[in-house]
């Protein structure tokens, strides 16, 4: 039996109280704004007061306008502008509107992060449980001696259950200044508001807040369904033995794997895509997929090598770590080739409403936008390419390592333009979010671990796995 150690357990409570407060400081630092009628009346009240260095800049043809106001919002504000807001405002409006969108994003910004590393996370626990429903479906007998890792990963799903839910429910609330979801402000489906968005409200049948949460509700509960009986019955065979469990096995995971052929995609629309609320994709829930999936195998050989470390799962040989290794890779290859699709379809095309969404991450987000191309594609083809790479846990963990930066900044890219715009950071709020999300996950998988035997007891592929040899 594995046994979590003192220092496991004593990482994963730093880490754990990192991520409380950085979204503490993340909270506190965005907290105390007003609404936006009071902003407005605070910015005209600062253009008052620099009434003549406003003139002066508007006079000077090498200045852009309103300099000075923006310099003054920064200073009492604390907040930043881009040099685009700067000399793109015309008038006092535009400033109040930047400001005001400023702020917004300052208040924003700990629920983004929140959201990314949520997101991040669901895709490691569900797509384990996944991968686990795909070798009972396909008959695979390599992997039986890994499975009870990728049941104890898939666990963690019922924490980043509650995480989402806060989220959409303070979004739709409006609560704690969470503004994740555009479509979800006040009147923006009313013709009679000034919010009102005439794509957005063509939308209404399916972007409401209750189908939104109903939704949420019936992924969480397929998913939690299908874990809890694969994990029962794979427990259960080995007290009892025969073949009955793993037929039953077997049809569970047919069912999931329907159920989640649909709500994978689905999720991906609801929780990432609708914050670019004008903006669509069809290619984007098989790509949000390809990043998870990656994440996931990584983690998974991550805790296989951990555990071997550890003198467990003996049985775990280097073709099991070479199969891991291959997988990693291939699903690296077909992320890219995703990526390139949704990108080259999109540019070629050159529809306004649809280069708007590589536009601001080529503007805004240049730096985060092409080093996750980078990590997630030309690291793993030139350093997993040969076979011998693949075999060596060492250089396969580096890799992976890498491939996790990669894929963490992808979904940042995916969140943070739509919800702070481009007033981002990866700074303490959104790395300590994470490690906080990371020292959880280690101790509810330890612990899940080291309640179960790692190896299943009377699997009837259990001898195929353990001769396993390529």
């Amino acid at each position: 039996m594995y046994t979590v150690t003192k220092n496991t357990k004593l990482i994963s409570l730093v880490l754990m109280l990192t991520g409380v407060f950085a979204l503490g400081y993340g909270f506190i630092k965005g907290a105390g704004h007003h609404t936006d009628e009071e902003i407005t009346h605070q910015v005209k009240a600062f253009a008052d007061d620099v009434q003549s260095e406003v003139s002066d800049d508007t006079n000077d043809s090498d200045q852009a306008p309103y300099v000075s106001l923006f310099q003054k919002i920064e200073e009492e504000l604390h907040v930043h502008f881009s040099q685009e807001e700067i000399y793109e405002a015309q008038d006092v409006n535009d400033v109040v509107h930047a400001t005001i969108h400023a702020l917004h994003a300052k208040g924003q910004r700990p629920w983004s992060s929140l959201l990314v590393a949520a997101i991040f996370f669901l895709g490691v626990s569900l797509l384990s449980l996944f991968f686990l429903a795909l070798q009972y479906v396909a008959e695979v007998g390599w992997s039986v001696v890994l499975k009870r890792v990728l049941m104890a990963v898939g666990t963690f799903l019922p924490y980043v259950a509650v995480v989402i839910f806060i989220i959409i429910l303070t979004a739709g609330f409006h609560l704690f200044g969470n503004h994740t979801y555009h479509w979800m402000a006040e009147g923006i489906m009313n013709p009679e508001s000034a919010n009102y968005d005439a794509i957005i409200a063509g939308k209404e049948g399916y972007l409401n807040f209750g189908f939104f949460f109903v939704r949420a509700l019936i992924y969480f509960a397929g998913w939690f369904w299908a874990l809890k009986k694969l994990i029962s019955l794979s427990l259960q065979e080995d007290i009892d033995g025969g073949v009955g469990y793993y037929a039953a096995s077997k049809k569970v995971s047919a069912i999931f794997l329907v159920f989640f052929a649909v709500t994978s995609s689905m999720l991906a629309w609801d929780w990432i895509m609708s914050i670019d609320t004008h903006w669509f994709s069809t290619l984007f829930g098989w790509y949000v997929f390809a990043s998870m999936f990656v994440t996931a195998l990584v983690v998974i050989f991550m805790l296989v090598v951990h555990l071997k470390n550890q003198g467990q799962l003996q049985l775990v040989n280097d073709s099991h770590i070479h199969d891991l290794g291959k997988f990693i890779f291939a699903f690296s290859i077909f992320w890219t080739y995703l990526w390139f699709s949704q990108f080259m379809l999109i540019w070629y095309a050159n529809i306004p409403e649809e280069v708007t969404y590589y536009i601001a991450r080529f503007d805004e987000y240049k730096v985060p936008f092409i080093t996750a191309l980078v990590l997630n594609f030309a690291v793993p083809i030139v350093m997993l390419m040969s076979r011998d790479s693949k075999r060596v846990p060492g250089i396969v963990l580096t890799i992976g390592s890498i491939v996790l930066v990669g894929h963490y900044l992808d979904f940042f890219v995916m969140i943070m333009p739509g919800t702070v715009g481009s007033h981002w950071h990866i700074g303490f709020v959104e790395i300590g979010t994470f490690l906080g999300f990371a020292g959880l996950f280690i101790r509810v998988v330890t612990k899940k671990l080291a309640s179960m035997e790692l190896t299943p007891k009377n699997h009837p592929m259990l001898k195929e796995s353990k001769h396993f040899h390529i």
